[in-house]
């Protein structure tokens, strides 16, 4: 996956011919932002008689360009080159421009895609996030997490039977809440959230706690916390099913929930003291 982007970085790496005693000849895109090899193929190596391990300065003779008269494509060569200059410096990379210091914060925001901020941004990426259940839930939004469903598209299972042992399919839906495993536990979570209310589909879970749960109010980073550790949880649970036959009782999913959000919580040096929020602290 990491070199599938050498074309994209490619755009942003500038090669500066110096001694030419570095660069490879044919493959490293020095001439005008190109390789050799790209603009004329594997054959100019035969026609110029020249190694495909050669470096640019094999083609040159004190201090100019001197390309072996061998073919049109070589001689082409020499003309396109002429216009690059020759100096005893070292060959050199730079980024974006030349002169400029590279930085990762630089190349991060070169190369990655942009995209508008979606609506559910706030209940993954807040300050008190917990990293490993913030991933798990930007996971699930996106329909990234490999359900049975997906799994027995591609060939790579015989069933597509929930792990929790429902009869029902496994897909993202059903796992967050239908099933009526992951439905107990999350049943239990929204009442230690001090929120009574109907069970909705994956949805419109995601869609209320994007509205019931942003800001910076305690009740709403436990909402966050709450469900990030729920969705994670479950994932790990229906996990240790498949690939370990292990169960543990909902209650355990539970245990574990408000472990984590409880040891976050206990963490934060902004832990309320006001009356409001007692019920919601004794909860978890």
């Amino acid at each position: 996956q990491i070199l599938r982007l050498r074309p994209l970085v490619k755009e942003h790496l500038i090669y500066k011919c110096g001694n030419g005693e570095h660069f490879s000849l044919w493959f490293d895109p020095w001439l005008h932002g190109d390789s050799v090899h790209a603009l004329y193929g594997h054959r100019v190596m035969f026609e110029a008689g020249l190694s495909k391990h050669a470096r640019v300065k094999e083609v040159i003779r004190n201090g100019e360009w001197c390309w072996p008269q061998a073919s049109c494509d070589v001689v082409e060569l020499q003309q396109r080159v002429r216009s690059i200059p020759i100096s005893t410096a070292p060959d050199s990379i730079h980024w974006d421009k030349v002169g400029e210091v590279f930085s990762t914060a630089s190349a991060f925001h070169g190369i990655r895609q942009w995209f508008l901020s979606v609506d559910w941004h706030d209940i993954v990426w807040h300050s008190r996030r917990i990293p490993k259940h913030a991933f798990s839930l930007w996971l699930a939004p996106r329909g990234a997490h490999r359900t049975k469903d997906k799994l027995l598209a591609i060939g790579v299972v015989h069933s597509a039977d929930c792990a929790f042992l429902c009869g029902e399919t496994e897909t993202l839906q059903h796992l967050f809440f239908q099933c009526p495993f992951s439905s107990m536990v999350w049943r239990e979570v929204l009442l230690m959230c001090n929120i009574v209310r109907p069970l909705l589909s994956w949805a419109d879970e995601v869609l209320w706690m994007s509205t019931h749960a942003r800001g910076s109010a305690f009740h709403h980073t436990v909402r966050r916390l709450a469900f990030a550790a729920t969705v994670y949880h479950l994932w790990i649970e229906r996990n240790r099913h498949c690939f370990k036959n292990v169960f543990l009782p909902y209650q355990e999913i539970i245990r574990l929930v408000k472990q984590d959000v409880s040891g976050k919580l206990a963490s934060s040096k902004s832990y309320p003291s006001c009356e409001r929020y007692h019920s919601l602290c004794v909860n978890w």
